[in-house]
């Protein structure tokens, strides 16, 4: 029967089809074609689930042709219906398939895909007949077999769904869909249909649609439909006429006869269709099996396209990612389209042809992670069949009023009315207006009370569905419903006096300003212009307070959609009356309109938001124009700081063109010097915007100020960032880079270096390109490593490519000369998720002035370092009148008067901070939405007096404090709309709601009261400090993800709604006793239940349908009916993975349950990475009470510190006593019946000891070696020294400090235990008491840690011992051995040496190094008795003349050991050589460590293993174990870390009982220990936890401690910076590390002096006498002078001396002069202090109780002065000085040392802050001028400005003065040295009388300022360096 079916199909469609009737089965005029047209949609996640949902449309498409182009169209029978169901699997689909027909063949592709992808991928009869010769025929016959079998398929799925129905059970339920059709009594598809079924006109030429027209009132939704049904029959059947793209551009050829002729046709064209005009692939073939039947299929590529219809909106700016590296951009959600059509058509003329059948299939994937995390896609699918072809009997009527909607590309639906359009024609009534305006205000109040509701005790999840619905609610209203609702619910927050009228309780009250606050948070987030309207006239009403007028005005400008209306809205706000009166409104005003402008103004981009802006380009510049002249007017020159500051904030939000001229006369044109740096640095920023519109004048401004030294660094970093942002290219950035190379100041070289490093290393998408270009960059960039001091750039990325996320924290500090803190902080958190890069938030604060503040907290010693609050008090007390009195009062001491009188002599400038500014601002995508600076009068009234005007705060808080806050916003709100060929829209939709809710009250009281002016005198410091605390913390994240196919009167889709819910309950008292100091905190226990975090997550698919029904009123409402379908993800789990797991029930009492359940993506990940679209997921986090539950839980902490007794006191300075120090730490769960408790016992001493190198024992690597070489003994003597330089070194170093600390652990057994447990901890740390300065040294440092636990402390249970040393490697006492004897082996004079050894070859050079090796004992002939260093000796040969010729010749060079000796031979024993030989003998590079167990448990074993084993792996390649016939001791670990001489890579060795491990070459410049955390807890948490903690190696010294070394590597050895005076060598390093040579004379010489305005202390520095180089200190501190100076030693003690070391070696040093020991005065009275020992001065000597002010040390000819308090350390011993000075210090010194600002230039810095290009001048200038250093006929020079007079160029008068002092011989003396160096003068008009004045002045003084004055001239002048009388 089949088969005869076939053959008469075949017969008929051959008939049918015959030449000489062709002509009547093409489009024709005249003629009439009825097809039947089905189109649905159907979206679901095919990867995870077969669930699905979507829609339906069914019609007869009527065509008639009126012309041979102009067709009539019109829609009949039109059905919409909604679908939900699941596919079949494709396990049922086979047995289904091989029941129905086992005959047919099935390929094994079909067999393999994904049951959904099947339903919509399976071929139609129509798609699989292409090839076949079973149904080509169209006539009925086969069109009533195929209903018939339709009929068979839909019976036969009834019976399915029914069998299914009784089988729950079953996993896989075949094709189970549910069709509900929409009633057509149904308001909204009466109307739709109507609008159907109107006629539409479209002109239809060769195949193509161009034009659509019809009735003006038909929406463009039904005419999209129609569009949908068009795009079927849109074809090309010739490309002769049309733009190919297939045209190779080799081909010259206008023709391709072969092609023309060829039946057979391929090519590419851009053809318009719905989704725009895009490229499209055409495959056309003629069947074979009749004439003039052709084949067409074409595919869409959506990538390709010239013009893309879509709709964007989000509330954040954000912009595509791009991968450059790869040729297409990546999109996450893409589309694709087939298209098959039979077209009967004739050969000879391509435009007559009928289309028989299309065939359309069509598919959207959103993908947001990876393509294993699950795709959400939408599969449409459209059939055209041609029912009917006839002559045109009745014509249809055409559209009336018609207009022209466009062509076939699909149009959006305006939903809301734009905010610039008319106000549309009301037709209801005005009572039916006002009863719809009632209503919606009724359900916006009950829509903000229930959120305010749920939201009273804690926020649950249905307060954020309910916000979202309030913002849609409100987004409804016009602007007359908005303007009447808001007035009418939002009024003025009542006063206590109305609230008592009323009889208001407090929770009313509180729950009427929530429900308030609810509606404005709401009504923040509109986004419509009749919300600003509305908000504007609320602000005239003044019903809105500041705060809340700032919230609304941000709120809007980023929502909004602007236009020139609403933008000019805004300008009217920010010029009101109201704004005027507000600062603050008038800030967030003009920060509000320039966001709106830039919105308006800027064109859209792939992924932004689109904008409405003006079509018209000249109007677009006449509106930027307009916008710019008023942002213009508030930084005229005649406006304050403040006033610019605002605006310019303003234009940088607005980023308009046409202000960039302004801005580059404020940065750097005319006007850069009357605005300040703020206001220039602010110009610079304000050029973000426009950088990327106009890069090249931007780069220009920028390049000119990065590249000025003058300039601040806050202005020169901000101007690089500038550069940055105009996308710079490879050439740029080399030049930036290359700059570095000649960069003067660290603060800026530091910060482009890092942040050109962090961009290089950055890992995001939209970073790959700038990546690659950094990296090539940085090869010409100086490296710079200043310290955390200087500015910086860091970014911290965390990405997850499975995940395709990635967020970048960017850290930006900017530091000035004048504070180690930085002054401006910026912080920026980027976002890159769904293939968007989103710059989402920007806090950044800057500060200045504030120095002295933070250093008077934080800087001090920790015995005397105040608390804030003693800070405050004392403050407070100083600017009392009765202290001001007193000081007034105080008598002048000695010190005072000679400060005073130097003062007089040599007046410093005092080095002053800037005014105190704060200033800190928020921004939010991209725009700076709020910004707030501090009062400059507040700020200094806080840092100078310390005043805080908080007393009416102190008393509330006594009292107690309630504070309540809430704030509720739109996180994300983003759209994306594009169209599908169904000519319906697709949504894909994300709104993440957050809601924060803080919730507290308290108590706080300090004895004695902080603020109170009468306290008592008595009562210094804070006493007693009692604090209760109650809070609540909630944050509430909700985010739902849709995408639906939306129609008037159905939607269809996928979604997913996430809440996150987290609560943090905390309450407890702390109770602080600072005199006893003993602390006490008590927490409260939860009495019930409470979950921390939740975490829900629910993926479904849905239909909605809206419905009219009647309420009981009787009218009729329209409601939405929604059904929805949970996708479960049974395709990847049949069941979901569960983890519960409790804790702390029994221990604790408190019981800690964690409970989760998702589906794993993979089905074999347990945990994350976290994947919502798989299926449902939970995550709780929840506290309740457990067994036992305790009230509370106390925590007492009490800290002790043993002093020794009387009768201990007299022998504490021989015997070295131990200093205690006891901490115990008490936690207690009080409970009904007992108590339970757990004591923490600390105890931590240390003591001094003496200790011999010799007797340390030697490990076995060591002991194969001889002693007497490895180990170097304190006896020892130290080479090229004299005998008391000896001693004292020998004296420093027999002393080493044991540091112990023990902490003892005691708890009571728990219910489940049988007895008590005690732990026992004991740490000893060993290390040298004083740093080691010798060149011949062994010291080590040594660690033990013994830890014992279990049932007692005996060591009979648990126990480990870890004992670990700092020592010198052997490869590293090698060498030093090996230096050693080259010298002594080899010349002395080291050039000739070298000079001999290059004319040499290398046979001759090993002839005569033969040679030196066998002179002295090296001789041939060794006796026996020289076999002990035999071992030794050969192996150091053997390595010495295995060396290359050039190797043994760099090693002599770099031999700082051989030069140290040398510089010590001319007397100069602590030279840059020696400083860095010592330094490099002082390393100790190894670390050995041995673990010692027993009875350890099984999990600890376990770590250790697995650690083990992850170390082998991560470093396999350099990994070489041995495990055969290893037998070390049992139950020890040995490890031991060498690490090479640059500190860069380090060998670890690893030997365990049965294995020894070798890793060699680690790096150790960022190791990082990766922790995960699973492993560890030996538990399957439901999250992946991989810690990657930063894990810094560094190794101690004996010169500096390991916390030394840390803060070294932070600050690049600066944490304490120092200034050296050498005598011998006449060399000075200032504290900036800079060196010159000046010779002291017997004149004081300022060395160092704090020139702030506190002037703590002055160091003068001056020779004793003139032959001799011993120098004599004067140190002036805390009003004490101290005085040291070499002692005369009598004749007959020296020839003593001289005798006893007449067989002693001496050096130059010794013979030049002695060491004599230093003669200590302190205020004129001589003071003893013995060596090795201290005294302590106190402000009153007879008073023991005396506040100590600093001490005096003696360490043999050393002398010290240390003042803890101001970080002040001064080293003397007659011919060498140091002077060490904290940070605090930082740009306040002055002095010989320098200015101490960081930076190497400028400093030489004079008195007066004028800057000196010559050291002698420099030194000249803190020269103090005294008759007492003019001996012997010599005279000082003095520093004055030297005057020159000419003529200038308009023939005037001028007197030019130089701008830095010279010296110049005074009358009556003569020059007996002098140099000449070019020096820059200032000019004035002689006539003037200030001319006058100044030509008097600089006879007498220095003038001041003139550094400061611009230079008009340069000329060489002589400098006079010394004079004599004449």
């Amino acid at each position: 029967m089949k088969l005869a079916l076939f053959f008469l199909g075949v017969c008929l469609a051959q008939a049918a089809l015959n030449p000489e009737e062709l002509r009547e089965k093409v489009f024709e005029q005249g003629k009439e074609y009825v097809y039947k047209y089905e189109g649905d949609v159907k979206s679901g996640i095919p990867q995870t689930s077969d669930k699905y949902s979507g829609m339906k449309i069914e019609a007869e498409v009527r065509l008639q042709f009126k012309t041979d182009k102009d067709v009539l169209m019109r829609l009949e029978k039109i059905k919409f219906k909604s679908l939900r169901g699941e596919m079949e699997s494709p396990e049922e689909r086979e047995l289904r398939l091989l029941a129905k027909d086992p005959k047919e063949e099935k390929r094994p592709e079909q067999r393999q895909r994904h049951a959904f992808d099947q339903e919509f991928q399976k071929s139609t009869e129509f798609e699989l007949d292409f090839d076949s010769e079973e149904r080509l025929s169209v006539e009925r016959t086969l069109s009533e077999e195929q209903e018939r079998r339709d009929q068979q398929e839909r019976n036969q799925q009834k019976k399915s769904r029914k069998s299914s129905s009784e089988q729950e059970e079953s996993i896989w339920e075949a094709s189970r869909e549910v069709q509900e059709e929409v009633s057509e009594t149904e308001k909204s598809m009466t109307e739709l249909r109507r609008h159907l079924e109107k006629t539409v006109l479209v002109r239809y030429e060769k195949g193509n649609v161009t034009k659509i027209e019809a009735q003006k009132d038909e929406p463009q939704e039904s005419v999209n439909i129609k569009r949908g049904i068009w795009n079927m029959l849109q074809v090309t059947m010739d490309p002769k006429n049309v733009e190919t793209l297939d045209k190779d551009s080799k081909d010259k050829s206008k023709s391709n006869r072969a092609y023309d002729k060829s039946t057979e046709k391929l090519f590419r064209i851009m053809e318009q269709d719905v989704s725009g005009q895009c490229e499209t692939q055409y495959d056309i073939r003629e069947s074979r099996l009749q004439k003039n039947l052709f084949e067409v299929t074409k595919t869409k590529d959506y990538q390709n396209c010239r013009q893309k219809v879509e709709k964007l909106h989000s509330l954040l700016s954000a912009k595509k990612s791009k991968d450059e590296s790869k040729d297409r951009k990546e999109d996450k959600l893409e589309s694709s389209s087939v298209s098959r059509l039979l077209v009967v058509s004739d050969k000879l003329r391509s435009d007559k042809f009928l289309i028989q059948q299309s065939e359309v299939r069509s598919q959207h994937v959103f993908q947001p992670y990876s393509k294993q995390g699950g795709e959400v896609i939408t599969f449409s699918k459209q059939t055209l069949k041609l029912k009917e072809a006839k002559q045109m009997s009745e014509r249809m009527p055409e559209p009336l009023d018609s207009e022209l909607k466009g062509n076939l590309s699909f149009v959006f639906e305006k939903v809301l009315p734009k905010c610039c359009s008319e106000e549309s024609q009301r037709t209801d009534s005005e009572e039916r207006r006002e009863e719809k305006t009632q209503e919606r205000k009724e359900k916006i109040e009950r829509l903000s009370k229930e959120i305010s509701k749920e939201m009273k005790h804690s926020v649950s999840e249905q307060a954020p569905r309910k916000f979202v619905e309030l913002v849609k609610e409100l987004r409804q209203l016009n602007e007359e419903q908005m303007k009447k609702i808001l007035k009418e619910l939002i009024t003025k927050p009542l006063n206590q006096g109305e609230q008592r009228k009323q009889r208001l309780t407090h929770e009313q009250v509180q729950e009427k300003n929530q429900t308030r606050k609810v509606l404005l948070d709401a009504v923040s987030l509109v986004g419509k212009r009749e919300a600003l309207r509305a908000v504007r006239e609320l602000m005239e009403l003044k019903r809105l307070s500041e705060s809340e007028t700032e919230l609304l005005l941000t709120g809007l400008s980023l929502s909004i959609q602007p236009c020139p209306s609403t933008t000019r809205e805004m300008l009217e706000i920010a010029k009101s009356e109201r704004s005027q009166e507000s600062k603050q409104i008038r800030k967030s005003a003009w920060l509000s309109l320039g966001t709106m402008i830039n919105g308006m103004i800027n064109k859209q981009k792939d992924g932004q938001m689109r904008k409405r802006r003006p079509q018209d380009q000249e109007q677009l510049e006449q509106i930027k124009r307009e916008f710019s002249r008023e942002l213009l007017k508030g930084i005229e020159e005649e406006k304050s700081e403040e006033e610019k500051l605002i605006f310019l904030r303003a234009i940088k939000n607005a980023g308009l063109e046409q202000t960039i001229d302004r801005l580059q006369e404020i940065i750097s044109g005319k006007d850069s010097e009357t605005n300040t740096k703020e206001v220039r640095v602010q110009a610079i920023d304000a050029m973000s915007r426009v950088a990327k519109k106009l890069p090249n004048k931007v780069r220009q401004i920028a390049l000119r100020v990065f590249q000025n030294p003058e300039k601040s660094e806050s202005e020169r970093i901000r101007a690089y960032e500038l550069m940055m942002k105009t996308k710079p290219t490879l050439s740029f950035i080399e030049l930036i880079a290359q700059s570095t190379q000649r960069e003067t100041s660290n603060q800026v070289g530091q910060y482009v270096y890092t942040d050109l490093k962090s961009r290089s290393e950055s890992k995001l998408q939209q970073d790959k390109k700038m990546s690659q270009l950094c990296k090539i960059a940085l090869r010409l960039c100086k490296p710079f490593n200043k310290g955390i001091q200087y500015s910086e750039s860091r970014k911290f990325q965390m990405v997850d490519e499975d995940l395709d996320m990635g967020v970048s924290l960017d850290l930006k500090s900017i530091s000035d000369k004048k504070s180690i803190f930085p002054k401006d902080v910026r912080a920026q958190l980027r976002l890159s998720a769904l293939g968007y890069d989103i710059e989402l938030l920007e806090i950044a604060g800057r500060a200045e002035g504030l120095q002295s503040m933070i250093d008077s907290v934080l800087s001090k010693k920790q015995e005397e370092k105040k608390n804030v609050f003693d800070y405050m008090m004392k403050k407070t007390r100083e600017s009392s009148e009765e202290y001001r009195k007193t000081k007034e009062q105080r008598q002048k001491n000695i010190a005072d008067i000679e400060t005073e009188k130097i003062q007089r002599s040599l007046p410093i400038e005092t080095r002053r901070d800037e005014e105190p500014r704060l200033t800190y601002s928020t921004k939010w995508s991209d725009n700076e939405i709020s910004f707030q600076q501090f009062d400059k009068e507040e700020l200094k009234k806080m840092v100078r007096e310390g005043k805080l005007p908080m007393s009416d705060l102190e008393e509330q808080l006594r009292k107690g404090l309630k504070h309540q806050s809430s704030k509720t916003t739109f996180l994300v709100e983003a759209s994306r709309q594009i169209p599908t060929t169904l000519g319906l829209p697709l949504h894909l939709n994300l709104t993440s709601v957050l809601i924060v809710k803080s919730k507290s009250e308290g108590k706080l009281e300090v004895t004695p009261r902080m603020f109170r002016e009468d306290r008592p005198r008595e009562q210094k410091e804070v006493r007693r400090i009692e604090s209760e605390l109650k809070s609540n913390q909630t944050i509430v994240l909700y985010t739902t993800g849709k995408m639906t196919v939306l129609s008037r009167v159905l939607k269809s889709g996928v979604a997913i709604n996430v809440t996150l819910n987290t609560t943090l309950p905390v309450s407890g008292k702390l109770s602080m006793d600072l005199e006893s100091q003993k602390y006490k905190l008590t927490m409260e226990t939860p009495e019930q239940e409470r979950e921390l975090v939740t975490l829900k997550s629910t993926p479904f698919v849905y239909t909605e349908q809206k419905q009219t029904r009647k309420d009981r009123s009787g009218r009729k409402e329209e409601t939405t009916r929604r059904q929805e379908i949970t996708i479960k993800g049974k395709k990847i789990q049949k069941t979901p993975t569960e983890y519960n797991r409790t804790f702390g029930r029994e221990e604790f009492g408190v019981e800690f349950r964690l409970n989760s359940s998702m589906v794993s993506r993979l089905n074999k990940e347990k945990r994350s990475p976290f994947q919502p679209l798989t299926g449902p997921v939970e995550l709780r986090l929840s506290v309740r009470p457990g067994q036992n539950k305790p009230k509370e839980v106390e925590i007492e902490l009490e800290q002790k510190e043993v002093r020794p007794s009387s009768s201990e006191r007299s022998e504490e300075r021989e015997q070295q006593q131990k200093k205690d120090r006891r901490m115990e730490i008490v936690i207690r769960a009080k409970h009904d019946r007992q108590d339970r408790e757990m004591k923490i016992k600390i105890q931590d001493s240390e003591e001094k000891f003496e200790e011999d190198p010799r007797q340390r024992q030697l490990d076995s690597r060591e002991q194969r070696l001889p002693k007497k070489f490895l180990v170097r003994s304190i006896q020892e003597p130290e080479p090229q020294v004299s005998s008391e330089t000896r001693e004292s070194l020998k004296e420093s170093q027999k002393k080493q400090t044991r540091r112990t600390i023990a902490v003892q652990i005691e708890r009571k057994r728990l219910q489940n235990e049988r007895e008590d447990f005690k732990a026992c901890v004991n740490m000893e740390f060993e290390y040298p008491s004083y740093a080691d300065y010798r060149l011949v040294q062994d010291r080590i440092q040594k660690t033990k840690i013994d830890a014992k636990w279990g049932r007692d402390c005996s060591g009979n249970d648990k126990k480990m011992t870890l004992k670990a040393k700092f020592q010198k490697s052997v490869e590293q006492r090698k060498q030093e051995r090996k230096e050693e004897q080259m010298y002594e082996q080899a010349p002395k004079n080291s050039k000739e040496w070298l000079r001999k050894e290059t004319e040499q070859d290398f046979e001759s050079f090993l002839e005569s190094l033969s040679e030196v090796w066998t002179l002295g004992e090296r001789s041939e002939s060794r006796s026996e008795s020289s076999q002990e260093r035999s071992f030794w000796d050969s192996s150091e040969k053997r390595e010495y003349f295995s060396e290359t010729h050039s190797d043994k010749k760099r090693e002599v060079r770099e031999n700082v050991f051989r030069k140290c000796l040398q510089d010590r031979r001319q007397g100069r024993t602590y030279s840059a050589a020696c400083l860095k030989a010592i330094e490099q003998r002082s390393q100790l590079r190894e670390l050995d460590i041995e673990i010692e167990h027993q009875n350890l448990p099984t999990w600890m074993k376990q770590l250790v293993s697995d650690l083990h084993k992850h170390t082998q792996h991560t470093f396999w390649d350099r990994t070489s174990v041995k495990d055969v016939d290893v037998r070390n001791e049992e139950n020890k670990l040995r490890l031991r870390l060498t690490v090479d001489k640059e500190f860069k890579e380090m060998n670890v060795s690893i030997k365990t009982p049965r294995e020894e491990t070798n890793m060699t070459r680690i790096s150790l410049e960022q190791p990082k220990l990766k922790i995960n955390l699973q492993k560890v807890l030996k538990t399957e948490l439901p999250l992946k936890m991989d810690l990657s903690i930063p894990m810094p190696l560094r190794f101690p010294s004996t010169k500096y401690s390991l916390s030394q070394e840390y803060q070294d590597r932070l600050m690049n050895k600066q944490y304490w910076p120092y200034c050296k005076v050498e005598s011998e060598s006449r060399k000075i390093r200032t504290f900036d590390n800079v060196e010159y040579k000046y010779e002291l004379s017997q004149c004081d010489h300022i060395l160092a002096k704090d020139a702030s305005p506190e002037e703590r202390f002055m160091v003068l520095i001056s020779k004793k006498t003139e032959q001799k180089p011993e120098n004599t200190l004067k140190v002036f501190l805390e009003g004490k002078k101290v005085e040291l100076r070499s002692r005369e030693e009598s004749e007959s003690r020296r020839q003593q001396e001289q005798e006893q070391k007449s067989q002693e070696w001496t050096s130059r040093e010794e013979e030049s002069h002695k060491h004599r020991e230093m003669e200590i005065t302190v205020d004129g009275r001589q003071v003893e202090v013995q060596p090795e020992s201290q005294i302590q001065i106190r402000r009153d000597q007879n008073d023991r109780n005396s506040e100590v002010l600093f001490t005096i040390q003696r360490s043999g000819k050393m002398v010290k002065i240390i003042s803890q308090k101001l970080g002040l350390k001064i080293k003397h011993d007659g011919h060498s000085t140091w002077v060490k000075v904290s940070n605090s210090f930082r740009s306040k010194m002055a002095g010989l040392c320098g200015n101490f600002d960081g930076e190497q230039t400028k400093e030489y810095s004079g008195p007066s802050e004028e800057i000196y290009q010559s050291h002698k001048m420099f030194a000249l200038s803190y020269q103090v001028p005294s008759k007492q250093c003019e001996t012997e006929g010599k005279k000082l020079p003095q520093m004055r400005n030297v005057m020159i007079s000419r003529t200038n160029e308009n023939g005037k008068e001028e007197t030019c003065f130089s701008k830095t002092p010279v010296p110049q011989c005074p009358e009556g003396s003569r020059k007996t040295k002098s140099e000449k160096s070019q020096m820059e003068f200032h000019c004035l008009y002689t006539n003037l009388e200030s001319t006058k004045k100044m030509i008097k002045l600089h006879q007498t003084k220095p003038l001041e300022k003139m550094m400061s004055k611009k230079t008009d001239r340069v000329q060489e002048i002589e400098a006079e360096l010394e004079c004599r009388e004449q």
